[in-house]
Parts: C-alpha cells; sequence; structure tokens
C-alpha cells in the first residue's frame, strides 16, 4: 500500500500516529499524545483508515464527548471522514488533524462526512484565490510601503503604534490581540514576569498571519497595555519585547497599543478610529471582509477541559461595538467550532436604553426634603438639576461632592428650608443611618421628607461613571471600591423610616449630540 495515513497534532506535541490500513487504532489518555487530562479515557476513540478510498472510521468510547470539525461527536456512532478533518479528542482540547500521505486529489474527491459533503474544486479554488490577490494588489498600487519601523507616541502616551516596515493600507483588516491570542507566556503565568517571558501562542500563527497579507489583508494588533501607563512597565522594555515578536512572527504588522483608561482602552473602538481615520491612507476599511481576533471573549470557566474562564469581554465586546466579525484564537487558528462554548452575557446592554418621560410626582406642591438615593452614577445629579429648573428653582440641591460632608449639607439646607424652599439632597444615602439624618431635619424643620430611589444597577451606573471617564465631564472620580462599598451598605428605602412616599425613578439619558448619544451606547465596561 503506497498510500499512509496519520493523526497529527495540530500543536506538534507528539509524534503523528499512524492509522494502518483497515486496522482499528485507539487513541485517548497515554504517554503518546501525552493527554494527563482524567476527563479524557484512555480508549475514548477508535480510528480506522481505507487508504484505498482515503476515508478514516472514527468512533467514539469515552463518556465525555469528543469533536470533529467542531462538533461534538455522539457516543458509539461511527463517522466517515477524510484528509483535513479535524479531530478533538476532547471536544474543544487536543486539536489533530488527519492526513493521508500523499494526499488524495481533492478535485475528484467527495467525502459524506455525517450526511454532510463536502466538494472542494482545487484548481478552480486557487484561480479564484489567485485573482482576488491580483485584484486587491491592483487596489492597492498607489499605496506606498512603510519604508522602515517606526515608534509613535499619541496623546501623550496614552496611545503607541508601531508601524513596521513593508506595511501597506488596505480595505481589508485582519486585526488580532496581542497576549493569549498571538503569543502567551513562557512561565505559563497569567501576566509575564519580564520582557522575555512570551512565546508564540500556537505553532500555526505565523502562517496563518502570511496567508491573510498574501489575501490582500492588512496585520493589525490591537493591545491593551494598562502596565505601561501605571508605570510598571517601562515603555522602551516593552518596545524591545514588541519588536522581538515582530521579528519572530517576520510579516509586516501595525500595532496600537492603549496605555490608559480612556476612549483607546477596549471595549471602547478609539484605536480601530485612529486606524481608520488616521493610519489608512484615505482608505475606507470594508467592515464585512475586515475580522477582529482576540481571547477575551467571557467565556465561562471549563468552556474547554481545564480551562479558566476568561480574564473579560473586552475582545467580544469591541467587535460588537464595532459590527464586526469576532473569532476566537481557537476558532481562528484551530479552525473548531464555538457552537458548545458558553459565553457570558454583558450584564447591562446600552443600546436596550431609552428615554424616560419626567415624573412629574418628583415635585410637590408642599415644602418638602426630597431624599435621592443610589449608586454613583445612577443620575442623581442630572435628576437633581431637572427637578430645580422644572420647579422653577423651587427645589435646591445640596451635593456632599459639592460641600463635602454630610453636616455641611444639612446647614445648606436649613438655610434654604428657612427661606422656604424645598431641598434635594444629593447624595448615595445608601442605608437607614444616611437616610435618617433627613428625616430627622425634615421633623426639626416641620416639612414633609419624600425619598426617590433611583432604579439604576451597578453595571448600569458603572457604565455611565465610565462614559463620563470618557466624555471628560468634571466629577469625583469613582473607583469600583466605592461601587461595592454601597452595594454592601444598601438597605431598600421604606416609608417606615419616616418617609411620607418612596418612588422609584428610571435613568433617563441625555445626550449633547449624536456622537456622545453613538459612544454611550457602545459598551464601555470589560465585564
Amino acid at each position: 500500500m503506497s498510500r499512509k495515513c496519520f493523526l497529527r497534532c495540530m500543536l506538534d506535541l507528539h509524534e503523528p500516529i499512524k492509522l494502518s490500513h483497515h486496522v482499528e487504532t485507539v487513541v485517548g489518555r497515554s504517554k503518546i499524545t501525552k493527554i494527563k487530562d482524567q476527563s479524557c479515557s484512555r480508549q475514548q476513540l477508535t480510528l480506522k483508515a481505507d487508504c484505498d478510498s482515503c476515508l478514516v472510521e472514527v468512533k467514539q468510547l469515552g463518556v465525555n464527548s469528543s469533536g470533529l470539525d467542531g462538533f461534538a461527536l455522539k457516543r458509539n456512532e461511527v463517522y466517515k471522514v477524510g484528509h483535513g478533518s479535524k479531530i478533538e479528542i476532547l471536544l474543544n482540547n487536543y486539536f489533530h488533524i488527519i492526513e493521508f500521505s500523499p494526499p488524495p486529489d481533492l478535485c475528484e474527491q467527495s467525502i459524506n462526512n455525517n450526511k454532510r459533503k463536502y466538494e472542494d474544486n482545487e484548481s478552480t479554488q486557487c484561480k479564484r484565490q489567485a485573482m482576488e490577490i491580483k485584484l486587491d494588489a491592483s487596489n492597492n498600487s498607489n499605496m506606498d510601503e512603510n519604508l522602515e519601523d517606526v515608534w509613535e507616541e499619541i496623546d501623550k502616551g496614552e496611545l503607541y503604534i508601531y508601524t513596521s516596515k513593508g506595511v501597506k493600507s488596505s480595505k481589508k483588516i485582519a486585526a488580532f490581540d496581542m497576549d493569549g491570542t498571538l503569543i502567551k507566556t513562557k512561565s505559563g503565568k497569567a501576566h509575564p514576569v519580564d520582557i522575555n517571558d512570551w512565546e508564540i501562542a500556537l505553532p500555526v500563527v505565523s502562517q496563518k498571519l502570511k496567508e491573510q497579507l498574501l489575501d490582500g489583508f492588512r496585520i493589525v494588533i490591537f493591545s491593551n497595555q494598562a502596565p505601561i501607563g501605571k508605570g510598571r512597565v517601562k515603555i522602551e522594555d516593552f518596545k524591545k519585547k514588541f519588536e522581538s515578536i515582530v521579528l519572530k512572527l517576520n510579516i509586516p504588522v501595525q500595532a496600537y497599543f492603549a496605555t490608559g483608561k480612556g476612549f483607546y482602552r477596549k471595549p471602547a473602538t478609539g484605536m480601530w478610529k485612529y486606524l481608520n481615520e488616521q493610519k489608512n491612507d484615505g482608505l475606507e476599511i470594508d467592515m464585512d471582509q475586515s475580522f477582529y481576533c482576540g481571547d477575551a471573549a467571557g467565556r465561562v470557566a471549563g468552556w474547554a477541559p481545564g480551562k479558566k474562564k476568561d480574564h473579560s469581554m473586552a475582545d467580544k465586546l469591541m467587535a460588537e461595538n464595532l459590527s464586526l466579525k469576532f473569532y476566537t484564537p481557537e476558532q481562528y487558528f484551530l479552525g473548531h467550532s464555538i457552537n458548545n462554548v458558553p459565553f457570558e452575557k454583558p450584564d447591562f446592554i446600552p443600546k436596550k436604553i431609552t428615554a424616560e418621560p419626567f415624573n412629574d410626582k418628583l415635585i410637590s406642591k408642599e415644602q418638602e426634603i426630597l431624599v435621592l438615593v443610589g449608586f454613583p452614577g445612577s443620575g442623581k445629579s442630572f435628576l437633581a438639576k431637572q427637578i430645580e429648573e422644572k420647579s422653577n428653582h423651587q427645589y435646591v440641591a445640596v451635593s456632599r461632592d459639592v460641600l463635602g460632608s454630610w453636616q455641611k449639607c444639612a446647614a445648606e439646607a436649613t438655610k434654604f428650608l428657612q427661606k422656604g424652599k424645598s431641598v434635594i439632597v444629593d447624595s448615595t444615602n445608601p442605608d437607614v443611618e444616611s437616610r435618617g439624618r433627613w428625616t430627622s431635619l425634615a421633623n426639626q424643620m416641620k416639612v414633609k421628607c419624600r425619598c426617590a430611589k433611583m432604579a439604576t444597577t451597578i453595571s448600569h451606573a458603572k457604565h455611565n461613571n465610565k462614559f463620563r471617564e470618557l466624555m471628560k465631564f468634571k466629577h469625583v472620580p469613582v473607583n469600583d471600591i466605592v461601587f461595592h462599598t454601597y452595594k454592601n451598605k444598601f438597605t431598600n428605602p421604606s416609608p417606615k423610616e419616616g418617609f411620607k412616599e418612596v418612588i422609584e425613578v428610571k435613568f433617563n439619558p441625555c445626550f449633547e449630540d449624536k456622537e456622545a448619544e453613538k459612544i454611550y451606547k457602545m459598551y464601555l465596561l470589560e465585564k
């Protein structure tokens, strides 16, 4: 028999396993495959090759699912697959490929794979690819190549851009995250221990990037690099590291590194916007053909055997903000399906927020103290301003953010009440104790006291706070500790505390212009 068949590990972790003609070969957890995962049976799969027809019969014996081209196999069912089929010894893990040597003639071969028929005319496909490459070359013929490697510092170091020699503008962008997508740490730790702690994430990375380059794509990297902005990593050291990565990839790339918390940082779209408006020679990017690949996709713990949850959703959400095709590294580089991969969903979806009519019940004909309750960023100050204006300034707000302490707020409120004004207490007021100060003051001043509780959730409030940061509105900075302190102290306000009424108020967005609204409707949080 001149033709041979092999099962080859796509990560080259072991030697190819020979699949003898008409002989069942058992594959699973063993020294040969170097699989130690207890989820994988020692007899996980059997494979039987027919070197005449270039087909392999695959059958799952193990309890846990195996995969075929990204789809889960059913136990004890026989599947016939051909040259190039991808086998996952455990679903979404331990990727292997079936190869015949010499390979079959794909122009004449027709393969039945679990009732799915694949036909591939190789010569036609090659002609089509050659035509597309030629077309892309003609479209970009007037685009000059970058003649040298260049680093640029944008917005006082909020963004760094590296453009290597040979980079050309293109309508088609193949964009990638860096850490966890193109490279990983040698140490196996989540974060690199030094500038030398890296290696290419998968053996196929360089080849896949070169294929996109030949197909007329421009290779672009978008990476959040907060340690540079925080001073934990020196920019000169990072530059040396990245230049070594480019040397290893051996292809021309352009890379964007966001070091701060602003609009350049993913999932916000500032890096893409800069590429589109400043760095593509005026070419309009074809969003249908372009794509983005990254590992921060919100996959839950155990999405594949032994895998931890993704550290964030920043990559996936940036792609959604841009309406751009998105791939995980395993999906793009290894070709497996994500149909069976569980993803987390964002707690807050900004596109669903709509304007609410003002609640006229918030303004009373009687003099009162109106105590606002809600997270920082829940919309209290905007509501207070609305009430002031709609009441012709019969209501006046006192804010702890402005005055500094509740005692100063109480003193100021007393002055306004003595002048016959109603008072809005613009503070978070999470618990009975903080609200009790105002019901007591209302009793002393012999006015009624009501409560307006903001319905804004913690994730919505964090989104609002991030929006204020991006738009550079003046406000007191709020970190996660403040949000969680409020959450832990919070008790639902009740009339039993001395309030005549508790009104729940929905957040009501208001924007200066269409651009501000567009930014607000984007995903701004990484989780």
